[in-house]
């Protein structure tokens, strides 16, 4: 039985309360009269007394249910005690029908409907949320004229004080016995919610998933034991603690859409010590109003069967993937919708291709892939067919030596050496259709064959691709299996280019330009004019130029301030556009519309700026604002 502790604000009052718990037959952890300003040290000694429940009353109930989290009754005025009261009232004031302030703390009062009916007096109610207010609530209520003032013992005090008539409100059994039902009530729920808990607890313990529980705040409020054992904490070191911050894995933007009901579920995979994770994430949704999370951590079956001693081998042979998700950095919406796809595509055993231009960071989503898939403990192999002769292509990816020792892992090819792993492999627009047949093959099959008619050779190998070109034309063109690509197309990222993501160049340009400022012991600062060309600049080689760039714009710069000017000018320098004319290549600086036209006036007035800037409608201040920013010089002398 769920033990309750009974403080109250008046000695008068404890004679009462335990005939009522005697006639109830209530369990009591104590009983005693208590004055507020000791009201929370002594709530928490009923607790530490037995109390699961506590009751009490006024401010000494608002003050235990601010300073603490103990299960509170607060108990009110019964509507038969404030009847008596009125009654006593008008007998003290004499009149037929006096005016009565009632001023209460907000947690006392009843539903005090008709009383003015059924007594005949003119009722003024006031409530209050700290004693500190009674001054001002009695200034407010000298408009009307009270005859008398009902109130606790501060508010009698300053009453009289004032010169008015007072009646200090008083228990009765009734407020006392209605408290400690309501108390009952709340130990049977806790009664059931304990038996709940212990029940919920033990299906959590005995579940063959990790079970994390969070609150609309995204805190973590229950974890099961197999969650402890993979994260290596107790309970008590995680509760309470952000879901991002035990496991930084989990997108809290992702997160906020389940709690939000923008989202039904969320299925990624995370990646937990070398065990690959399948997680799974829905609200929990009660009368229509979402009040929380369940999330289910299902360990992903082994699909590296290689033995352990043989997944080390690979690893001494210099094939770890070091990237995972936690270190691709972005801000744009469209980047991290692919990294949410490649988290959940890690999860299949089936290829991946991913799309996009030159200098993208195809190669780090693939290692971060293998990093969150259940090949995490076996090899990850990078093979690159761009610019690779067509002859050597089979020989690359499918020569296989007689093993006699680690050494003769060096002579194997990708294929091979990506046993039990992950093989990563760019370009995939430049193999032959008779590799594409091969991989295809091998991939159907989960083995390896030299030729239709020559024994299979078992291999167990996840693809992941990258092509700059889409496929299906090359189908359509007859230079790409059909096949092939329909099993390639299954999963699919489309990567977007620094172009097309604002958010994250100045991040990388930044990035690049601090590390290659640090190496070469250049302290450079760049303008805010110049962080605007840098969005202007079309940067087609991507992350791969963008660190080219960065490199020589650190080594070559003369000024200390980089402008618009500097990296105009070190970009038409770097990268020309070359144009068909005549049958001829020709190099082409880049400019923007606005520059050429600039440019073009400029040579027309030769070099004049005042009649630049004249035939512009714009002032010459303006004028060469705009020259800065483009780069453009004047090419003449005024």
């Amino acid at each position: 039985m769920v033990k309750i502790g009974m403080l109250l604000p008046e000695a008068d009052m404890v004679p009462m309360a335990q005939k009522v718990v005697k006639d109830m037959n209530v369990e009591i952890a104590c009983l005693k009269a208590i004055s507020s300003v000791d009201a929370v040290n002594e709530a928490r000694l009923a607790v530490e007394a037995g109390a699961k429940i506590v009751i009490a009353r006024g401010y000494q109930a608002k003050m235990i249910k601010h300073y603490t989290n103990i299960p509170l009754i607060e108990m009110k005025l019964h509507a038969q005690e404030i009847g008596l009261l009125l009654q006593k009232a008008k007998l003290m004031v004499k009149k037929e029908h006096p005016v009565i302030a009632l001023i209460a703390f907000d947690n006392m009062l009843c539903d005090m409907s008709y009383m003015e009916e059924l007594f005949g007096v003119t009722l003024k109610v006031a409530v209050m949320k700290r004693s500190e207010e009674t001054p001002g609530i009695l200034d407010e209520m000298e408009a009307y004229h009270p005859d008398l003032v009902i109130g606790g013992e501060i508010t009698c005090n300053e009453a009289e004080r004032r010169g008015y008539l007072t009646l200090f409100y008083r228990a009765t059994e009734e407020s006392i016995k209605e408290a400690l039902e309501s108390a009952r009530a709340m130990a049977f729920a806790v009664e059931i919610e304990k038996q709940n808990t212990a029940q919920f607890e033990t299906v959590l313990d005995t579940s063959f998933n990790g079970i994390v529980k969070v609150n609309m705040d995204g805190n973590i409020i229950v974890v099961n034991k197999l969650v402890e054992k993979l994260i290596g904490k107790e309970k008590e070191d995680v509760v309470g603690c952000a879901l991002t911050e035990v496991f930084p894995q989990i997108d809290m933007e992702l997160v906020g859409r389940i709690l939000k009901g923008e989202s039904e579920n969320l299925s990624t995979s995370i990646s937990l010590g070398n065990k690959a994770f399948m997680l799974l994430m829905a609200p929990i949704e009660y009368d229509e109003v979402i009040n929380g999370a369940i999330i289910t951590l299902h360990q992903i079956a082994d699909g590296a069967r290689g033995t352990k001693r043989e997944s080390n081998k690979m690893l001494l042979h210099g094939f770890p993937a070091k990237t995972d998700f936690g270190s691709i950095y972005t801000e744009n919406a469209w980047m991290k919708k692919v990294l949410e796809d490649a988290k959940t595509f890690a999860l299949s055993e089936s290829p991946i291709l991913i799309y996009g231009q030159a200098g993208i960071e195809d190669y780090l989503i693939a290692e971060a892939i293998h990093n969150n898939s259940n090949r995490k403990a076996g090899p990850y192999v990078s093979i690159n067919m761009r610019g690779m002769d067509k002859e050597h292509q089979m020989e690359e990816l499918f020569r296989r030596e007689p093993v006699e020792s680690q050494r003769d892992m060096a002579g194997k090819g990708a294929m091979i050496k990506a046993d039990h792993g992950t093989l990563f492999i760019k370009g995939m627009e430049h193999l032959t259709l008779r590799v594409q047949h091969q991989i295809l093959r091998t991939m159907l099959s989960r083995a390896q064959m030299r030729t239709d008619a020559q024994p299979i050779d078992s291999v167990d190998v996840r693809i992941i691709g990258s092509s700059k070109v889409d496929l299906k034309q090359m189908v359509q063109q007859g230079t790409f299996s059909e096949e092939f690509y329909y099993m390639l197309q299954g999963l699919t990222l489309k990567v977007p280019s620094l172009n097309q993501r604002a958010e994250d160049l100045r991040h990388y340009f930044d990035r690049e330009f601090g590390r290659y400022s640090e190496m070469y012991n250049r302290h450079l600062k760049i303008t805010d004019g110049g962080y605007q060309k840098l969005s202007e600049l079309p940067w087609n080689g991507n992350m791969i130029q963008l660190k080219a760039f960065c490199e020589r714009l650190v080594l070559s710069t003369e000024k200390r301030v980089v402008d618009e000017i500097v990296l105009q000018k070190l970009f038409e320098e770097l990268y020309p556009e070359m144009k068909e004319i005549k049958g001829e290549s020709r190099m082409v600086i880049y400019r923007s519309p606005e520059s050429t036209r600039l440019a073009e006036i400029l040579e027309r007035c030769h070099g004049n700026r005042n009649q630049a800037a004249k035939e512009l409608g714009i002032s010459t201040t303006t004028l060469w604002r705009r020259m800065k920013k483009y780069g453009v010089e004047a090419k003449y002398e005024e």
